[in-house]
């Protein structure tokens, strides 16, 4: 037994960052994911092409998109055009030898195609079938698309993130989709573990909405019990103080603070040679701090400007002070804490790619017993279209091959994929999409000596 969940044989019909995330997260787990997709259009990968050195543009380079990899890898890989009536008996045929059926279309879709969880359950009673949407199957806006980044918009987080004087702020690129992925995994494996105790299945219906709601809890309360509607505070606290974010000295450099009580305040105080100022009335407690939160700020900053920022994360944490150095991407991954924890994991792909070995984000944890780790890159495109439609489903030579005379299966994209630009790290410099990069970046990741 090879992972926790090397038992499991999961159906991946999603597609853009959160479900695709779930799936690559069981799969590294040993569950064996079937990715399905159509080659029919574009791969969607969301992220340029990483072309491998030597390696000419127009060579497969559909299967070479580096966001593919980081969201498909540890999957098997088929393709199915569902215009093709036979390419459907594929996919039920595919149910009938599967523990999960996941998948992220608009509301409706698959009930159309004649794959909703109605129809399947009567070849599968046990199945497994996740369906995630924006908002949902019930409700006024349970037809509506959402994708992740207007999440923290639309279920109220965006009230609070930001700074007064400039207006709400959205968290991150992608930051609601991460979550969505996780939250997945535990609902799919909940419906197992019941599965297990029962022998049956269920349809689970999740909302990225809802899920976005779920993390503004305490908002909701505090309008329900004190009427208010919740406001834009910029790095600060409603009872905290000080709070906040605090230039250090170099180009750039930040640390977090975060004082709750007299005694982390002391200290402070402590760390910073007791000046005068600290010891103002107007700084005596957590209350008066708060409600003066200006002068302090201004008084910190001056103080944290003359220090190193991970040096004084250390000095403030060692007495006490809860506090954080801001890390840009190159100190996440040349942390030392990072580096012993193998957060981020080296792979390397088959020699005839070209693509050489490349770094990816693991999973914050890990097992003792049941190892998990990235079984593979993301699949080619229809690169598993013989074993499971031969071997996992029975399907002859003859039968595969007239999938791919009908166009009901396929290896290349068809019209055939634009490839993308090649990284020019200079130009995106000179274009302002990058602020700057390190040479010695594969050093740094420990894929070249």
């Amino acid at each position: 037994m090879d992972g926790p969940l090397s038992s499991l044989r999961i159906i991946d019909s999603t597609t853009v960052l959160a479900m695709p995330t779930a799936m690559y997260l069981m799969g590294d787990m040993g569950a064996e994911v079937v990715k399905v997709e159509t080659h029919t259009r574009g791969r969607g990968g969301g992220g340029g092409v990483t072309y491998a050195d030597n390696v000419p543009p127009n060579n497969n380079h559909w299967n070479r998109d580096g966001s593919f990899h980081a969201l498909h890898r540890s999957k098997l890989g088929i393709t199915l055009n569902y215009k093709i009536p036979e390419t459907i008996e594929a996919f039920k045929d595919l149910v009938r030898v599967s523990d999960v059926l996941a998948e992220n279309n608009r509301p409706g879709t698959m009930e159309r195609l004649g794959l909703g969880y109605e129809e399947l359950r009567k070849i599968k009673p046990d199945l497994i079938y996740f369906s995630f949407s924006g908002f949902g199957y019930s409700g006024p806006w349970k037809n509506y698309q959402g994708i992740g980044r207007m999440f923290e918009l639309t279920s109220g987080v965006s009230q609070f993130t930001g700074y007064p004087d400039e207006g709400p702020r959205r968290v991150g690129s992608a930051w609601f989709d991460p979550p969505n992925g996780w939250m997945a995994v535990f609902a799919i494996l909940a419906a197992i573990h019941h599965r297990n105790q029962t022998g049956k299945g269920q349809w689970i219906d999740h909302s990225m909405y809802q899920m976005g709601a779920s993390t503004v809890g305490d908002a909701l309360l505090d309008y329900i019990a004190n009427g208010r509607n919740g406001k834009l505070m910029g790095n600060r606290h409603t009872s905290k103080a000080p709070h906040g974010a605090y230039k250090c000295s170099g180009d750039d450099n930040w640390i977090a603070i975060s004082v709750e009580s007299d005694n982390q305040w002391d200290a402070l105080k402590n760390v910073m040679g007791n000046p005068e100022w600290a010891n103002e009335d107007k700084f005596g407690d957590v209350i008066v701090r708060w409600h003066n939160q200006d002068d302090l700020d201004s008084h910190i900053k001056q103080w944290t400007r003359n220090f190193e920022h991970r040096d004084l994360m250390n000095t403030l944490i060692e007495a006490g002070v809860p506090s954080g150095a801001v890390l840009n991407p190159k100190e996440v991954l040349s942390d030392p804490n990072m580096k012993e924890t193998s957060i981020f994991e080296k792979l390397e792909f088959p020699a005839e790619t070209g693509m050489g070995t490349r770094v990816f984000l693991g999973r914050p944890w890990s097992m003792s017993e049941t190892p998990s780790y990235i079984r593979s890159p993301g699949p080619d495109l229809g690169g598993d279209n013989e074993y499971v439609l031969g071997d996992l489903l029975g399907r002859t030579g003859t039968e595969i091959a007239q999938l791919y005379e009908l166009g009901g299966i396929g290896k290349e994209p068809e019209p055939m994929d634009k490839p993308g630009t090649i990284q020019d790290f200079t130009r995106e410099i000179d274009q302002g999409t990058l602020r700057s990069y390190d040479t010695e970046y594969k050093k740094l990741l420990g894929i070249e000596p």
